[in-house]
């Protein structure tokens, strides 16, 4: 314990503070001045040190953590999913009929009628099966509730589960966005469904990776205005304040219109999550990213520009990825929708040549190998052999199966390694439970540990609560057995924490600052609504926080505490 020459401005006590620190200490108390830890340790040391003016709040055992630092967050989506109406709950088509004339009750006649997905967030799981019909409502359907206004329903962003991703619009919307009998879908992932007489039913279909309905054949639907952006991200920001996180890092790329956005937030000083953003690039070629780097590439370079609350740094360089879907999507740049990223194509040559740039600029890298790790790998290796990486911190993300070998050159260039436990063990990992072997090179944070691998985890933003992520981590349960995938991998709670909160700032170039609670750090930190530590492991995806400070400042208190 180190002891401040002046009295704090805030001391927790008698509660259960789990330090994260290098012994992984459990203490009593702690004491905040201004934006720091001032102390941590037993109940009768740390209150000691209250003068008049220190506010004392009994904890009554609660537990406290470090801030979460979530670091595949895509934080700016949570707030924009109530932009639109829900559909959740909904279980027949006449239950969402009547929910869209409700809706387009409430317009003026030619106002659209625009909702979320059919299903329940945040995976929209088991359509069209949950529906009592098995199937979707059509654009005849569409039109009898809303015979006055142009509908869509949107569909699901297929990250939050898997493709396809089906949207349904009713013939004023069809009209307006010039999709008739004629219609050709614009690539094999889209398909256009048809009645017997081949006019639209008003169904979509994309099977693509990341839709392109929106971009291309209902372009017409409205968008999310800079406006309502700005607005969700406060709302984002204090929804992942209320489970407890305090930082996000997206690797993914943020594309210009979400960096305004969070410029806006900044500027107006309400920013609540200590964000770090990687640049979503537009290259055209690889010449015209060498100019980039060249003329303003030194505002992002090495660990990034910006505060301790706001920061950019590297860039998201996607090695492959899908032409038709790149194309699509970037023609109606600057808006990117749900993903927020620009999504682009780069073969292999390309992404070699944009990767020994970033090297040379002393940028740093982020990539999504969850299908591609040998072949980055082996580019990476390649300029590491001119350029040096060890220390910059390059970054994997989705990692999904590793091999022992593959871990070790990973650790020899320092790279980072960020991993998706809840998607890629309980929503997605029925595939393994046939197959324990492969389960057991899924997701294999332990191996991780054995090879001293830096690593942390993402929440993707399905669901935001880290909580639910924490525990795929530490359960690997598959959500429609249960079974447990790969068990030899499972880690322990403290072990999950310390991923998600040491190995999270670890990211953002932040571990002297964050990540655990110890005199001299920042004080992010939770006071959490159960026991972490103790608590029936299948009640941790509800643990959310009570009392969520960041710097020392109250960002979210629940109205039960």
């Amino acid at each position: 314990m180190v002891q401040s020459q002046t009295s704090p401005d805030i001391i927790l006590h008698s509660g259960r503070v789990i330090t994260v620190d290098p012994a992984d200490s459990i203490q009593q108390a702690i004491a905040i001045r201004g934006d720091r830890i001032t102390a941590v340790g037993s109940d009768a040391a740390v209150t000691a040190l209250a003068g008049p003016g220190t506010t004392s709040l009994n904890l009554r055992g609660r537990t406290v953590i470090p801030g979460i630092v979530d670091i595949h967050a895509h934080l700016d989506r949570e707030g924009l999913k109530s932009v639109y109406p829900s559909l959740a709950g909904l279980r027949s088509i006449p239950e969402i009929l009547a929910r869209i004339r409700e809706l387009a009750a409430a317009q003026a006649p030619g106002e659209w009628v625009v909702t979320m997905p059919i299903g329940d967030p945040p995976n929209y799981a088991d359509l069209p099966q949950n529906l009592a019909e098995g199937r979707y409502p059509n654009r005849q359907e569409l039109d009898r509730v809303a015979p006055n206004n142009p509908v869509y329903i949107k569909g699901i962003w297929t990250p939050w589960n898997v493709p396809p991703s089906v949207s349904i619009a009713n013939s004023a919307a069809l009209q307006l966005a010039g999709v008739g009998r004629h219609t050709a879908a614009p690539d094999s992932s889209v398909t256009i469904e048809r009645d017997e007489s081949g006019e639209p039913t008003g169904v979509f279909v994309d099977t693509g990776r990341y839709p392109s309905v929106e971009f291309t054949l209902m372009a017409a639907v409205p968008r999310f205005t800079p406006a309502q952006r700005v607005a969700a991200l406060k709302e984002s920001m204090r929804l992942y304040n209320s489970v407890g996180t305090t930082g996000a890092y997206e690797g993914h790329g943020v594309a210009p219109e979400v960096l305004q956005t969070y410029k806006a937030v900044w500027d107006a000083g309400e920013m609540t999550v200590r964000a770090n953003l990687t640049v979503s690039p537009n290259w055209r070629s690889v010449s015209h990213a060498a100019r980039e780097m060249e003329s303003w590439g030194h505002s992002v370079s090495g660990a990034g520009f910006g505060d301790g609350m706001l920061r950019v740094s590297g860039c998201f360089i996607q090695y492959g990825g899908n032409r038709y879907t790149a194309q699509a999507r970037s023609a109606q740049l600057p808006y990117t929708g749900w993903a927020g990223f620009i999504q682009s194509y780069n073969s292999p040559a390309r992404f070699r040549r944009l990767v020994r740039l970033a090297a040379q600029h002393n940028w740093r890298v982020n990539t999504l190998v969850r299908e591609t790790l040998e072949e980055v790998l082996a580019v990476f290796e390649e300029v590491d052999r001119e350029f040096p990486l060890k220390g910059r911190r390059w970054t994997l993300a989705h990692v999904l199966h590793t091999s022992a070998a593959q871990l070790e050159r990973i650790r020899n260039l320092g790279l980072l390694v960020e991993t998706i436990p809840l998607t890629e063990l309980w929503l997605r990992g029925s595939r393994y439970l046939a197959s324990p072997g492969l389960a057991a090179t899924a997701a294999a944070h332990r191996d991780y540990l054995a090879q001293e691998v830096d690593f942390s985890f993402g929440t993707d933003n399905k669901p935001y609560n880290p909580f639910a992520t924490l525990w795929a981590a530490v359960a690997r349960r598959e959500r429609t057995s249960s079974e447990v995938l790969g068990p030899t991998q499972r880690l322990t709670r403290l072990e999950a924490l310390r991923a998600f909160t040491r190995g999270g700032a670890y990211f953002s170039f932040d571990e002297s600052r964050l990540g655990s609670l110890e005199p001299g750090k920042l004080a992010d930190l939770a006071v959490l609504s159960g026991d972490f530590e103790n608590m029936p492991e299948d009640d941790i995806p509800e643990l959310r926080s009570l009392l969520t400070l960041v710097g020392g400042k109250t960002v979210y208190q629940a109205a039960d505490f």
